[in-house]
C-alpha cells in the first residue's frame, strides 16, 4: 500500500476512535471546529503512543472548574433586585412591601417576606430573572399555623434554603397584643418548584434549624436542647442538654450551632445559666458528634455576657473570637481573644472598645470594630490594618478570602458594598429608604 493511503487510512481510523470516546464536543456546541478535531486527533494519537489500552485511550481529561460568580439578592426600598458580578443591579419586583428577600444556593430563586402589617406576612418567591413571581406561603396558610387561641397571627421567624434544592425551611412565630417571642418549635418545607406546603417536625419538637453542608441532617436548638434528625425527620437523637439561660428579658436564648464541613459533627459555645452572676461564670465550647456519641467540652471562655456579644467560631471550628471585659464604661473596654478551641493558645489580640464582625472563610482574616465604627483587618501573628471609607459596617458577610459583603449606614442612607482586601470596595447599591437586606451565594 502507498505510504499516502496509508497515512489517510490511519487518520480516518484515529477520527473515528476519537468520536466513540467524546472526545468531541456534542453537535451545535460552540467548541464543535476544525481546531477542535484536529485537537482531538491529536489527543487520540498521544493517548494510543502513551498507553495502548482501551480504558487510557477513552479517558477524557478533566475540564477546568468555571470561575464562580458573585451573586446577590437584596431589598430595596420594599422591593427585591438581583445583582451579578460584572452586571448592574435588576429590579425584580415591584411590590413594595418586601422585608427580607432569600437566595437559593444556585442562584436561579429568591424567596422573600412580604409584610403587610405586623401580624400579616406572607412568603414569595421569584425566579432570578424576573420571572415566574408567586405565593408560597399565603395569610389562609399562616392562618392554620397559629396553634394558641391567645395569638392574633402566625408570622414567619427562620427561613432557608434545603442544601441542594429549591425547597425552602421556614418555622413560625407568634404574635400577640403584648410583647414577647413565642416560638411553636416546628419546621416546615415549601417546594418553589411545586408549591407544595408541608410539616416536617411537630410543634413543640423542633426550635431552630441548621442544615448540614451535605442536606443529609438537620441540628434542631431549642432552650435547653440540641439534637439531630436525619433530613427526612426520623432518627432523632439528642446531642447535649444544658440549662436554660437566663436572658433578663421576655425570650428565651437558642444558642447557635456550626457544622463541620463534612457534616459529621457540630460545635457550639453555650453561655452560663446566668450571664450576669456574680462572680460571673464561664461559657463552655462543645464538641457533639452528629452520630449521637457522647459530647466533650472543649473549653471554657471567660466570655462577656451572649447579649452583649456571643462567641464567634472560625469557619473550621478551631478557633473561638470572644470578648472579655476590661473595664466597665459606655462603651466599656474589652480584650478581644483568638482561641484555640483544642486549648491550644488564647491570645489577646486588641483591647478597647470593640466588636467582633466575622471571620474569613480561610480562617485567616477576621474583621472587628468599633461598635460598626473604624472597622479594622486582623489576622494573628500580624498587625490590624484600618479599612477606611466606612462611616458604619453594618451586615458583615464574608464572600471569599479575599472580599466581604456589608452594608454602610450614611446620614439619610443605607448602602451595600462588595469589600476586598486587595483593591477598592464596589458600590452594588444604595437608598434613602429603609435598610437594605441582602442574601447572597458564591
Amino acid at each position: 500500500m502507498a505510504p499516502k493511503l496509508k497515512i489517510i487510512l490511519c487518520l480516518a481510523v484515529l477520527i473515528t476512535a476519537a468520536l466513540a470516546c467524546d472526545y468531541l464536543p456534542s453537535p451545535g456546541s460552540p467548541e464543535d471546529s476544525g481546531d477542535v478535531i484536529a485537537t482531538a486527533v491529536a489527543a487520540t494519537m498521544m493517548a494510543s503512543e502513551d498507553s495502548p489500552t482501551e480504558e487510557a485511550a477513552s479517558a477524557e481529561s478533566p475540564e477546568p472548574a468555571a470561575p464562580t460568580v458573585l451573586k446577590v439578592a437584596f431589598v430595596k426600598d420594599g422591593d427585591v433586585w438581583y445583582w451579578e458580578e460584572g452586571t448592574a443591579p435588576a429590579q425584580l419586583t415591584t411590590l413594595g412591601d418586601v422585608v427580607q428577600a432569600f437566595l437559593s444556593d444556585d442562584g436561579q430563586i429568591v424567596a422573600f417576606i412580604r409584610q403587610f402589617d405586623w401580624n400579616n406576612h406572607e412568603i414569595y418567591a421569584v425566579n432570578s430573572d424576573g420571572s415566574n413571581l408567586q405565593a408560597l406561603v399565603s395569610l389562609a396558610d399562616f392562618s392554620g399555623m397559629v396553634l394558641e387561641p391567645e395569638a392574633i397571627s402566625a408570622i414567619p421567624y427562620r427561613l432557608a434554603w434545603i442544601p441542594g434544592t429549591h425547597t425552602l425551611a421556614f418555622t413560625t412565630r407568634l404574635t400577640f397584643e403584648g410583647p414577647g417571642l413565642v416560638l411553636p418549635d416546628e419546621l416546615r418545607l415549601v417546594d418553589a418548584d411545586t408549591g407544595v406546603l408541608s410539616q416536617l417536625i411537630a410543634s413543640g419538637d423542633g426550635g431552630d434549624f441548621y442544615y448540614s453542608p451535605d442536606g443529609s441532617q438537620i441540628a434542631l436548638v431549642n432552650g435547653t436542647r440540641i439534637s439531630v434528625v436525619n433530613a427526612d425527620g426520623s432518627g432523632s437523637r439528642e446531642l447535649l442538654a444544658f440549662p436554660m439561660v437566663i436572658t433578663y428579658s421576655e425570650y428565651i436564648y437558642y444558642p447557635p450551632v456550626s457544622w463541620s464541613a463534612d457534616s459529621s459533627y457540630l460545635r457550639a459555645a453555650i453561655p452560663p445559666h446566668d450571664p450576669l452572676a456574680d462572680p460571673p461564670e464561664t461559657t463552655s465550647v462543645w464538641h457533639l458528634p452528629a452520630d449521637g456519641t457522647p459530647p466533650s467540652s472543649l473549653l471554657t471562655l471567660a466570655a462577656v455576657p451572649f447579649f452583649q456579644e456571643e462567641v464567634s467560631l472560625s469557619p473550621d471550628l478551631d478557633q473561638a473570637a470572644y470578648l472579655s471585659v476590661v473595664s466597665t464604661g459606655s462603651p466599656p473596654t474589652v480584650d478581644l481573644h483568638i482561641a484555640q478551641t483544642d486549648g491550644s493558645a488564647d491570645v489577646v489580640y486588641a483591647s478597647g472598645p470593640y466588636s467582633f464582625a466575622g471571620w474569613s472563610p480561610d480562617n485567616e482574616h477576621f474583621i472587628y470594630t468599633e461598635s460598626g465604627n473604624y472597622p479594622r483587618i486582623g489576622r494573628i501573628g500580624d498587625s490590624p490594618a484600618d479599612y477606611t471609607g466606612v462611616t458604619l459596617m453594618l451586615d458583615l458577610n464574608w464572600v471569599d478570602a479575599n472580599r466581604f459583603l456589608y452594608i454602610n449606614r450614611l446620614s439619610g442612607s443605607w448602602e451595600l458594598w462588595l469589600g476586598d482586601l486587595g483593591g477598592p470596595a464596589s458600590l452594588i447599591a444604595s437608598t434613602t429608604g429603609d435598610r437594605i437586606h441582602y442574601s447572597f451565594m458564591n
